[in-house]
């Protein structure tokens, strides 16, 4: 299949495949965007895993988060990107840190969800994921790079041995080749994300199927039971030798994802991306525009949630 770059409203987007239209939002990696460089092979072979019967746009958090920003705030920024592109409700697939937006995005902006799949994540951190995030921020903000690199590089290898090496090789190599933007801008998500409590949002009203692994340290399957005990509609299949990376490309994963999509799915012409002057539809409930990507004008208080300080988190989903 040919990956495409492509614009989702004002976000860059690689877009795959032909049919319904699935946005698909990328867990917390070190570089932002999907231009070209060390993360792009790694985009594309996501976005082509459920392009089959799909036209997949697939969205990394975007360069130059303004510090500060809250998940409100980049939930409200990526609906708007959705009206734009569609201006009816797509389905949406988030994975990890992706889910966290997502479920923002559904409970928020319910206009543009059609179905929602989440992939390796809950309706928050638990203890371990949220501990590493906060590292990995923490040395981040104190410009301790090399630090920052170790603790990501740890995180990706099997707890023991292996994780103290690729510790070691991540201070050493991981500054060569990730850029500051990039970490700085990982670790803006990472503070957001710290508060997201799906508890303190209004109820998902569209269908949702959680996918979860058995052994996955970050969302435990306690949490994903918590998460679906939180939205009427939903339903969970738990992989139970699987870990939080190795859900995400399992075929029972593929299968059940599609099976979900297509239930339900309208004989109407699918929606493509819209362009031109009428493409940006009402924006509902969203203070994000294009002329506003380099930074939040103004703060937006949701109802229940927390207005302190926000702490960082786990250093790579």
């Amino acid at each position: 299949m040919t990956v495409r770059e492509s614009q989702l409203g004002f976000y860059p987007c690689l877009t795959v495949g032909g049919g319904m239209p699935l946005v698909v939002l990328a867990g917390l990696l070190p570089a932002a965007g999907v231009a070209p460089g060390l993360l792009r092979g790694q985009h594309e072979r996501t976005a082509a895993l459920f392009a089959r019967g799909r036209q997949v746009f697939y969205v990394n958090r975007r360069p130059r988060m303004p510090r500060g920003a809250t998940m409100a705030e980049i939930a409200a920024e990526h609906a708007a990107a959705m009206r734009m592109s569609f201006g009816r409700p797509v389905d949406l697939l988030g994975v990890s840190t992706g889910g966290s937006i997502a479920q923002q995005i559904a409970a928020e902006h319910p206009d543009v969800v059609r179905r929602l799949v989440l992939i390796s994540t809950g309706c928050r951190l638990g203890p371990a994921a949220a501990l590493v995030q906060r590292q990995v921020a923490a040395r981040v903000r104190a410009e301790a790079i090399p630090q920052a690199c170790a603790v990501i590089a740890a995180d990706l290898a099997p707890v023991g041995p292996l994780a103290l090496l690729a510790g070691a090789a991540g201070r050493l190599v991981g500054p060569r080749l990730l850029g500051r933007e990039g970490l700085d801008d990982m670790a803006t998500m990472a503070e957001a994300e710290d508060s997201f409590d799906l508890a303190r949002l209004p109820p998902i009203q569209a269908p949702t199927l959680i996918i979860g692994g058995g052994r996955d340290r970050y969302y435990e399957t306690s949490l994903v039971e918590e998460t679906r005990r939180l939205i009427p509609n939903c339903r969970v299949e738990i992989l139970p030798l699987l870990g939080h990376i190795t859900v995400l490309s399992h075929p029972r994963t593929l299968r059940s994802v599609s099976e979900f999509l297509s239930a339900g799915q309208s004989s109407a012409p699918a929606p493509g991306p819209r362009s031109g002057p009428g493409a940006q539809g009402s924006n509902r409930g969203c203070h994000a525009s294009a002329a506003q990507m380099s930074g939040y004008p103004r703060r937006r208080t949701v109802p229940g949630t927390r207005s302190t300080p926000q702490l960082p988190r786990r250093g790579c989903s």
